[in-house]
């Protein structure tokens, strides 16, 4: 089976902040246990795919063998970024139609297995709440390091709230001059009420300045600024 090629991401500003987000929850692991994470927008466009591959990618190249799973079963293939040359999926299996170990699709980036959503389902509610998705969930967790569900807007659907119960941790994702703050507020609230475990927000879509001017000193060892720093206090 030809391996799914996953993007890779060469931009040394958005690496360090997605390097930032890696280090957070692997203390988190290291504290708490943690392996299995929703990654959910607060709307719709908030850019949580993005956010959902690049962690996936990122912690399989820091070693750990990690599966990204597409939880959107409700958005067709043609407006997926990774399912253009998939055909079965998560949903084909929560209705017993494969194996799980059919669904696993191995890609470019060493560590990394990916779980394309399937057929199209209009309300997959149902089939979240099942006993061969918690099936699933259990036998990936004795397989991989790390479980990444990247599932619908929190606001849009209530397929995120559902995952969010039966994972170890979920994270939000907002965009920045694009999520209301009533939008914000409405999802961390639905999912505090789910009693999920909400660990923090990533904002999307900051420009590069903006990273930049918050990280002041991201790029302090790449481009050697501690020379200039001691060559100003030989001075």
């Amino acid at each position: 089976m030809k391996k799914l090629d996953i993007y890779r991401n060469d931009n040394y500003v958005l690496n360090d902040a997605f390097d930032q987000a890696v280090m957070n929850i692997h203390i988190l692991k290291k504290q708490h246990g943690y392996k299995s994470f929703v990654i959910t927008g607060c709307e719709t466009g908030d850019g949580s795919t993005t956010v959902a591959i690049n962690l996936a990618a990122a912690f399989a190249s820091a070693g750990y063998r990690t599966v990204l799973i597409d939880g959107d079963m409700r958005k067709k293939n043609r407006y997926k970024r990774l399912n253009e040359n998939t055909s079965e999926g998560l949903s084909d299996y929560l209705m017993d139609r494969v194996p799980l170990d059919a669904i696993i699709t191995e890609t470019t980036t060493e560590n990394l297995s990916y779980i394309p959503c399937g057929e199209l389902i209009d309300n997959p509610v149902r089939l979240l709440c099942s006993s061969k998705m918690n099936d699933a969930r259990l036998e990936l967790e004795g397989t991989f390091d790390f479980i990444i569900y990247d599932m619908p807007a929190v606001n849009a659907a209530m397929d995120a709230k559902v995952m969010s119960v039966s994972v170890d941790a979920t994270i939000l994702v907002s965009a920045i001059n694009d999520t209301s703050k009533k939008g914000l507020y409405a999802a961390a609230n639905i999912l505090t009420e789910a009693n999920a475990n909400l660990i923090g927000t990533i904002i999307n879509k900051m420009d590069m300045e903006q990273y930049v001017a918050y990280r002041e000193d991201y790029d302090y060892f790449r481009n050697e600024r501690y020379v200039r720093k001691n060559k100003n206090k030989a001075k």
